[in-house]
């Protein structure tokens, strides 16, 4: 009896604890499933933590000696404050720094230019860039020497001279046309064409490669849609592989330095005619024509680009009956004398009045056409001969 009463006993205690521990669950709230799992919503950071009970004070470790000395408090770089209003510790590090502490004075504004104001009017034209157009064409003043090539570098090539130059800008003239590329595109082309000669010995067989390569570059850089290399492989009558003009281009941006943000005749035309306030077309197409003349030219090469465009200007303001053929603003922004630039204009002049009868064509027959006002042949230039000698 006794044996089989023990063994119900402690059936009936356990019985008992496992009811008991039924009802402490029953009365414990019960968690969430994920709750279980890892620490979903069961952290606190020490950024909440910080907002309920201020800064967290560190504790000091028990140490191991019986008798050690006071631990030293932690030094910290940051005095501990609570972040009041929800703010950031970065937002607390800049209100507390000696930099944002610090009145700084506002800038002085900038003096006015003393040059006249050509681009009040196009204030509110983001496209021209109105805050900036000084500033850039006067960086382009500062660095056009550092641009520009020796009028003779043409010594230092031993099979290149300067009429086979003239030859391959007289065909790169044709073929940015049938390509229908932007004006700024054939500029910065002959632009690369000279520095790199200038630097470099190229072989008569490979100077026709370092044209469309030149144009390639010219057309990356300015052009929305620029021709692929196999156009060109094309357009040179596939004298040249891909391979070839792919290993030129390398070569050539290295030798150049990759600094292809230059000044050209174009663009210090723009700047000129927008100085002039050029409204007839015909005095801006006619100065086109006589700086892409001078592009043909090797002997243009002596003179600054700056200066050519402001006599091109000036011959082609003459042409049409201008009232003033060097205005104010345009001596102002071009910073040259009428006597300078009337000599390099008697230069383009010249140019023009040989163009027809010249076995280069390639520019007198581009604006020969209706797209541009046939300026090339509507022109009276003995008039503007006689005037410019007077």
């Amino acid at each position: 009896m006794t044996s089989r009463a023990a063994p119900a006993r402690g059936l009936e205690e356990n019985m008992a604890r496992a009811k008991d521990a039924k009802a402490g669950a029953a009365e414990a709230p019960r968690r969430r499933a994920l709750g279980d799992i890892g620490n979903v919503g069961g952290v606190t950071t020490r950024s909440q933590a910080a907002k309920d009970k201020g800064p967290v004070k560190p504790t000091a470790l028990k140490p191991r000696d019986p008798a050690p000395e006071p631990a030293a408090a932690p030094r910290s770089r940051v005095p501990a404050a609570s972040h009041k209003g929800g703010s950031s510790l970065s937002s607390l590090l800049q209100s507390r720094s000696e930099f944002a502490s610090v009145k700084r004075a506002a800038p002085a504004p900038c003096p006015p230019s003393p040059l006249p104001d050509i681009d009040g009017k196009d204030r509110h034209n983001p496209l021209a860039a109105a805050d900036y157009a000084q500033d850039i064409y006067c960086y382009y003043r500062r660095v056009e020497p550092r641009f520009a090539v020796a009028a003779d570098y043409m010594r230092t090539q031993a099979e290149v001279n300067e009429k086979m130059r003239s030859i391959l800008i007289d065909w790169l003239v044709e073929v940015h046309l049938k390509f229908k590329l932007m004006p700024e595109t054939l500029y910065l082309t002959v632009n690369l064409i000279d520095r790199y000669l200038a630097k470099r010995n190229v072989t008569r067989k490979r100077l026709q490669l370092v044209g469309v390569t030149a144009m390639l570059i010219a057309s990356k850089y300015e052009e929305i849609w620029a021709p692929e290399v196999r156009d060109f492989v094309y357009i040179s009558d596939k004298a040249y592989s891909r391979e070839d003009i792919l290993a030129c281009e390398k070569t050539m941006l290295e030798v150049l330095s990759y600094d292809l943000t230059v000044p050209t005749t174009f663009s210090f035309l723009a700047r000129f005619k927008k100085a002039a306030a050029v409204e007839d077309a015909r005095a801006g197409n006619f100065a086109e024509y006589l700086i892409e003349l001078a592009l043909v030219d090797y002997a243009m090469l002596a003179h600054p680009l700056s200066l050519i465009a402001a006599a091109a200007l000036h011959v082609s303001l003459s042409a049409v009956d201008a009232a003033d053929t060097y205005p104010r603003a345009l001596r102002r922004h071009a910073r040259y004398e009428l006597p300078e630039v009337s000599a390099v204009a008697r230069q383009l002049v010249a140019l023009a009045d040989k163009a027809p009868a010249s076995s280069l064509k390639a520019v007198f027959k581009k604006y020969s056409s209706s797209k541009f006002g046939e300026v090339a042949t509507k022109v009276e230039l003995p008039d503007l001969v006689e005037e410019e000698a007077a």
